[in-house]
């Protein structure tokens, strides 16, 4: 399968300096704040956690467990990754204020209440500290890149943990969207796949500014005040004008995945 994943253009050249990324978990700091105010009362128990080395996805099923509720009834605003140390929420359904019996590598950092269940992409920011072990080239270039990082901003491509170890969830993704009408997946499966086609198309968008060099300012027909790409998704792309045609000529070559979506 052709991908723009196998090489994504670049915004900047290759800088001479290399180094060790996630020697530890430590390494990887990722602090999600909400993008709202709890409201201190309500059905919802919402409890901020830190977890290292978890995944987001089993600390749902304990905080489930823990509570004596369907898994239906713990929500976050987000996955995080992994292999980092995350402090992130999540909101159970439950009438207990009981603290949670959390997994080892997991603390209990706050808890409060909210008036309704904590819904994806909620968040307003997610700060990251990245440390750079072994850290070998010309520390100079290193600084006159990061300030220019800092001016410019970087172009923000979904990267290769949301497609799976060598593109696998990509594959199975294909694989659904090809299939969908004769095929029975689970919701949360099915999920996954939209989230895997949608994040593979918004980088064939962002691949075609950064290759003419758009990436960094509006064009007309931007339905945000800042550059933007499509989830795609049903309904009318929100896209107009000479953005609009960006994006049918960016996502032309993978017309097929856009009407199951």
């Amino acid at each position: 399968m052709s991908s723009p994943l196998d090489a994504l253009p670049r915004a900047y050249p290759i800088a001479a300096t290399s180094g060790t990324l996630r020697a530890s978990v430590e390494d990887f700091l990722v602090d999600e704040t909400l993008a709202f105010v709890p409201t201190a009362a309500g059905e919802h128990l919402l409890l901020r956690i830190e977890k290292r080395g978890v995944n987001t996805e089993f600390l749902a099923d304990a905080l489930a467990r823990t509570y004596g509720v369907p898994r239906v009834a713990v929500s976050f605003a987000g996955r995080k990754d992994r292999r980092a140390v995350a402090r992130q929420w999540f909101s159970v359904h439950t009438v207990s204020d009981a603290e949670p019996e959390l997994p080892a590598g997991c603390e209990l950092l706050a808890q409060t209440r909210h008036a309704r269940k904590l819904r994806r992409g909620e968040i307003e920011s997610n700060a990251f500290t990245i440390r750079i072990c072994d850290l070998l080239g010309d520390r100079t270039s290193l600084g006159a890149r990061l300030a220019l990082l800092a001016a410019n901003g970087v172009p923000n491509y979904f990267g290769p943990q949301r497609f799976g170890r060598d593109g696998a969830n990509l594959a199975r993704a294909e694989h659904y969207l090809a299939n969908h009408r004769r095929i029975r997946v689970s919701a949360f499966e099915r999920g996954l796949h939209l989230s895997v086609a949608r994040a593979f198309l918004f980088n064939a968008v962002l691949a075609h500014r950064v290759a003419d060099d758009s990436w960094r300012h509006c064009l007309p027909g931007e339905p945000l005040t800042t550059p933007s790409g499509p989830l795609w998704g049903r309904g009318r792309p929100p896209a107009q004008g000479r953005v609009a045609e960006l994006e049918a000529a960016a996502l032309h070559p993978f017309a097929h995945w856009l009407t199951p979506l």
